[in-house]
């Protein structure tokens, strides 16, 4: 006690000694409270003078309000997505577990589970965006966050295929995270940053595609699928937690509100250009899904059952990787030489590359094709989001995105329907096979569509 009251003291005095000052009519410090509190604003004024240009530099190089709500949504998106794509992988699978062993009964099941979610997710869209015009993109997040984590978690308590038939309806109504965020980020993007704005929010859900599937395999192999579906519920609870603490978004008076589920019909069904991208995203999202559901069973015939949940996953990660990395790419690229030319020489390169899918011999001779088609992929989904924003505006933007998100996931629903028809009855190659010939006509036709306009401007 007495080493510290004497290093207690010492330093007292030294402070005291150095906030000390002579006035002029005598040669005594003066120690009084006033004089201390005049020093103390002087150091204080040379310690503005010092640090000026050090916070003049840290003002300059601040993070732009837009990105940081963008990165935040990054974030958020990415927990989601992850929670999201760990099921892809082993729900096919999870219906052995459920009592169905045929494989053909399989697939058919497989393309109905899969397809089933998207379908009611499409059906409820359009009303959540104009939900989400009246009372905000947060309100919306929480419900659909919140909502999949407990059907999710339900799910892993299923006994039969009909019960998870039911919760994955259950979860498909709570569907809406992806055009919300898409709105809110879209709202304080710059015009010319549109493009890679949405190409970056984009990534985060490739991101998730990355991780979710091939740790969704992972730790079936390892932990049982059930165990999985808990570990699913709890990356949603967190994203809906996020959002909670660091997404806002200033108050809107839903009696000013003029977006509505039938005015919203007849803006996208008289926009020569909105319904242009309807039938391209309906007709894109059939193609791509189209393999969903016979993909992981294709993956085990190749690579037999010793880990083939492992191999599954890192093939779907594959993909997710490439389209991570050149999404924002894309989107840059969009932004400066048209955001439809991007659109169709994409899409006549993923029908390309989709086609020697369907003749290799091993699992692993598709690691690099799904690499290459994820690099084709990234240039699709995140440059018809981009167009769907700069053709529409703020205050009826939630709703359009609601219904473009409807048809997509009507694409998302019908492509795994008839991907597990077309599986059953002709095999799984033809499947493939099918789905490059279906972009490449979408392609013929979308060009054919850009050269009239051109020809007619």
């Amino acid at each position: 006690m007495s080493t510290a009251r004497t290093i207690f003291s010492l330093a007292s005095d030294t402070v005291f000694n150095s906030c000390t000052f002579r006035t002029q009519q005598s040669q005594r410090p003066d120690r009084s409270p006033l004089a201390f509190l005049y020093l103390v604003s002087i150091r204080k004024r040379r310690m503005r003078h010092y640090w000026f240009p050090i916070r003049k530099l840290f003002k300059k190089h601040e993070m732009e309000p837009w990105k940081k709500i963008l990165y935040i949504s990054w974030g958020i998106v990415f927990f989601h997505s992850i929670g999201m794509s760990m099921i892809s992988p082993f729900l096919p699978l999870y219906l052995k577990e459920l009592g169905i062993a045929d494989a053909r009964v399989q697939s058919l099941w497989s393309g109905v589970i899969i397809g089933i979610t998207p379908l009611f997710s499409g059906l409820m869209a359009p009303f959540w965006g104009t939900i989400s015009d009246k009372y905000g993109r947060r309100p919306l997040i929480l419900r659909s966050t919140f909502g999949i984590s407990f059907f999710v978690l339900l799910m892993s308590f299923a006994t039969d295929v009909y019960q998870l038939l039911a919760l994955r309806i259950l979860h498909g109504t709570c569907g809406g995270v992806l055009p919300a965020f898409t709105a809110l980020v879209a709202f304080n993007l710059p015009e010319e940053k549109t493009g890679e704005g949405i190409g970056i929010l984009q990534s985060a859900v490739y991101s998730g595609t990355i991780i979710g599937p091939f740790l969704g395999g992972l730790c079936s192999d390892w932990f049982g699928y059930r165990n999985v579906l808990f570990l699913i519920s709890a990356l949603t609870l967190i994203a809906g937690i996020a959002t909670v603490l660091f997404i806002h978004e200033p108050k809107r008076d839903p009696a000013q509100a003029r977006s509505t589920i039938l005015n919203n019909l007849k803006l996208v069904l008289g926009t020569a250009n909105l319904r242009l991208l309807v039938v391209i995203i309906l007709a894109i999202q059939f193609s791509l899904f189209l393999v969903q559901p016979i993909l992981p069973l294709f993956i085990v015939s190749l690579a037999g059952s010793g880990e083939s949940a492992t191999m599954v996953g890192l093939v779907f990660s594959v993909t997710g990787f490439s389209t991570l990395l050149f999404a924002p790419y894309w989107g840059k690229a969009g932004d400066k030489r048209g955001h439809e030319n991007v659109l169709s020489r994409n899409l006549l390169w993923a029908g390309l590359v989709f086609l020697p899918q369907a003749l290799v011999t091993s699992a692993f001779q598709l690691l690099p094709l799904r690499a290459l088609l994820g690099f084709f992929i990234a240039g699709i989904v995140p440059t018809l989001q981009t167009l769907i924003v700069k053709n529409t505006k703020d205050a009826e933007r939630g709703g359009v995105l609601g219904i473009t998100h409807s048809v997509h996931a009507f694409g998302h629903a019908l492509g795994p329907l008839a991907g597990g028809m077309v599986g059953a009855a002709c095999g799984y190659r033809w499947a493939i096979a099918l789905t490059s010939l279906l972009l490449l006509l979408f392609w013929f036709l979308f060009r054919n569509f850009m050269m009239k306009n051109e020809r007619g401007a």
